[in-house]
């Protein structure tokens, strides 16, 4: 297989060049003589750093103009002024002729002029002598060409770095090899005709490794709107003395309890607080909420490095991470969690976006259109959970919960004998739960999602125990009047898979009965008369197509390990609703 790594154009002789003098012959054979020398003489790095053509013009603008640029200084010497005196008499259409003629003749090692067309060979094999044979060629470097099959095409390709950018831009020459084989018989003989085919293509390639770095920062509780604490205000980004200004987009009730303090942190440092409220229900969580942020953002006009603040649930995150993505394509914010669900969830991640009404199919996607964004940083004070009523704080146990089951029998146990009382109590101190509890509840919640979304960010391996529980919620949130909150699906459809896992023998039913017993001291729900056999077995196709082509749904093996399976049936559905029914929920 072949590919073309090098062309070069060489003009044909003037149809007039004979009737020239002898004088301009002879003066035409010195330049000759003397230009092979000087071509002999540059060296092969020369040439790959530039063009065979451009190489050339570089040494006839020399003759020409007498300008010489440092890299000319480094190969070629002065010229002769009989030299120059002898190019300049020729003319232009000579001079052109003469410096292609001569490039060619001097790469192929012959006087003669060159065809019209020439290309180097590669050879993709893996044999010495195929490599030694590419890197004889003009501009063929093996030890700086990169060699690599495309997995799906099956093409070869050769990457060649580019001088100024050797790290992230290579020019390519795909090349694909293909046979088509015919059988043909008649009645005396049997004809096999098999004919190959060779594609080749060039282009570049660009490549970049975006830079991914945010601290997550656990703040001393409850002095994050401290005016003595400064964490606040540095996360806002370093300014030049005398910018007084800041903005920070809230969710609407978070403003009704801590907007006059938040207003009065940034007052107190003589800083005007520019703030956009939006509502972060849910229901809310619409293009139109971010159209809202962005409007604000243009009118308040943001520095392209200067962060932004947002502070509310896991909603108002979702609809500010999308704005910051979008603006100015991409400026730096902050994210302040203020629930229990957005400080071991929302906060932690990369993931941003709202849910998506199609004007085609007249349907609501949930988290349908979004962005992978990460924050500048993340600021987790968990004195905010104290303003959550009950519901809200056991909501946000059905993500720590689901963490439990696939990655930690120790949260598990922590869970069942305190969850309970911290539920009661919103995660303060009490006399039933020994200090340090709480934090410690959070902080593994914390580092068990960090693990998991670490290493793949982007989602490029879809095989993931966090999606435990977002299989068939996804649907049951989004029935019309469920009145069920993100927490509270992700449990119901986590429950749901505990009985998937018995039936299946990875579990025992002593197991299902510990999960459900758990769960209900939670507060958090078990089932709902939303999850239907129909919503099942349409959760399931939603998970392949958004899953790529497959299932992956987690179940558990046991409480802290699960595997992803792709193989549910319908029938397996229905049979673990049936069970479903045997529990009092």
């Amino acid at each position: 297989m072949y590919g073309c790594v090098g062309i070069l154009y060489s003009a044909p002789p003037p149809a007039d060049a004979h009737t020239h003098t002898k004088d301009q012959e002879d003066k035409k054979k010195s330049v000759r003589c003397y230009f092979r020398k000087k071509i002999d003489r540059m060296t092969i790095k020369t040439l790959t750093k530039a063009s065979s053509e451009v190489a050339l013009a570089s040494i006839r603008d020399q003759v020409s103009s007498g300008v010489k640029s440092n890299e000319q200084d480094k190969s070629l010497a002065c010229l002769p002024k009989s030299v120059i005196d002898a190019w300049s008499s020729l003319p232009s259409e000579v001079r052109a002729a003469l410096v292609s003629s001569e490039v060619s003749g001097s790469l192929h090692g012959s006087g003669t002029a060159a065809p019209t067309l020439t290309t180097s060979s590669v050879s993709f094999g893996s044999s010495a002598s195929s490599n030694s044979t590419a890197s004889s060629e003009v501009g063929a470097v093996s030890s700086d060409k990169i060699y690599e099959k495309d997995p799906h095409s099956g093409s070869d390709i050769v990457l060649s770095p580019l001088e100024r950018a050797p790290k992230n831009v290579f020019e390519f020459i795909k090349t694909k090899e293909t046979k088509n084989t015919q059988v043909v018989k008649t009645a005396s003989s049997t004809v096999t005709t098999t004919t190959k085919v060779v594609t080749s293509g060039r282009g570049w390639r660009n490549v970049f490794t975006l830079p991914i770095s945010y601290d997550v920062n656990m703040v001393p509780h409850g002095t994050l709107l401290n005016v003595s604490n400064p964490q606040l205000l540095e996360a806002t980004g370093v300014h030049p003395e005398g910018y007084d200004r800041r903005f920070a987009v809230l969710d609407a009730e978070v403003d009704k309890i801590y907007g006059e303090q938040i207003r009065n942190y940034f007052a107190s440092r003589n800083i005007d607080l520019t703030t956009c409220i939006l509502n972060g229900g849910e229901a809310d969580k619409r293009p139109e909420a971010v159209d809202k942020l962005l409007d604000d953002l243009c009118a308040y006009k943001l520095r392209r490095r200067e962060p932004f603040l947002a502070i509310g649930g896991g909603c108002l995150l979702d609809i500010a991470g999308m704005g910051a993505c979008l603006y100015r394509r991409g400026v730096p914010f902050v994210r302040v969690p203020t629930t229990l669900l957005s400080i071991v969830d929302a906060s932690v991640g990369v993931k941003n976006g709202v849910d998506y009404c199609c004007a085609v199919t007249d349907e609501t996607y949930k988290n349908r259109v979004g962005s992978f964004y990460a924050p500048s940083s993340c600021l987790l004070d968990p004195a905010f959970i104290a303003t959550q009523d009950a519901r809200n704080v056991s909501n946000g146990f059905g993500e720590i919960l689901k963490l439990a089951l696939v990655r930690s029998s120790d949260l598990f146990e922590l869970l069942e004998a305190h969850g309970a009382a911290l539920v009661k109590s919103r995660f303060a101190s009490n006399t039933t739960t020994p200090e340090g509890v709480s934090d410690r509840i959070i902080d593994v919640s914390i580092q068990i999602m960090l693990e998991e979304l670490g290493p793949n960010l982007w989602e490029h391996t879809l095989d993931r125990c966090v999606d435990y529980g977002h299989t068939f919620s996804k649907l049951l949130e989004m029935v019309p009047g469920s009145d069920i909150m993100h927490g509270e699906a992700v449990n119901i459809d986590g429950f749901f898979c505990c009985v998937l896992s018995y039936l299946r023998g990875y579990i025992t039913m002593d197991t299902v009965n510990q999960v459900f017993s758990c769960m209900q001291s939670l507060s958090l729900p078990t089932n709902s008369e939303y999850l239907t056999s129909n919503l099942a077995w349409q959760s399931c196709k939603d998970a392949i197509e958004h899953r790529h082509g497959e299932q992956r749904i987690p179940l558990i093996t046991e409480i802290g390990e699960s595997i992803c399976v792709s193989d549910i049936t319908q029938e397996e559905l229905d049979r673990a609703l049936e069970i479903m029914k045997q529990f009092s929920h």
